[in-house]
């Protein structure tokens, strides 16, 4: 969680882990954070059954998004989130992706969004905006795929 962590305080966005606050659902940016969620999950889909499977997920999330009852329980969404990156490993794992070095990359890569000026753009919902200096990750290269082991 320390390169998320890191992430947020370079970008000047929202910890209340640091603010020692108590766990909510009840936040601006809730919509935009499980937006993100399923963005990456319909990446993954994309990756492993294809385009067709991808836009078929980037449906159901804008379908429940509308749906929204207004329901929150926080310590549903706590274990459906350590549940995620306990799967997610686990995928990694028997995938052999060193994942820990795929985040590394990543997180250079989130970390070149910064304007020349080290100002932030958002997008209106929050989100981080890719600055002229923003690199890819380079994930070819961190999975040792690139020829130069």
């Amino acid at each position: 969680m320390g390169l998320v962590r890191q992430f947020h305080q370079t970008y000047s966005m929202p910890d209340r882990l640091a603010e020692h606050a108590a766990p909510t659902l009840d936040y601006e940016r809730l919509s935009m954070r499980v937006a993100l969620v399923s963005e990456e999950y319909a990446e993954l889909i994309g990756a492993v059954y294809g385009p067709t499977a991808r836009s078929l997920v980037e449906e159901a999330a804008r379908a429940a998004a509308g749906a929204d009852e207004g329901v929150r329980d926080v310590v549903e969404a706590a274990d459906a989130l350590a549940d995620l990156v306990y799967v997610v490993y686990g995928m990694a794992i028997e995938s052999g992706i060193d994942l820990d070095r795929v985040l590394a990359e990543v997180q250079a890569s989130n970390l070149s969004k910064l304007m020349p000026d080290g100002t932030v753009r958002l997008r209106e919902d929050g989100k981080v905006l890719k600055g002229p200096g923003f690199f890819p990750p380079d994930v070819r290269r961190a999975l040792g795929l690139d020829g130069a082991g």
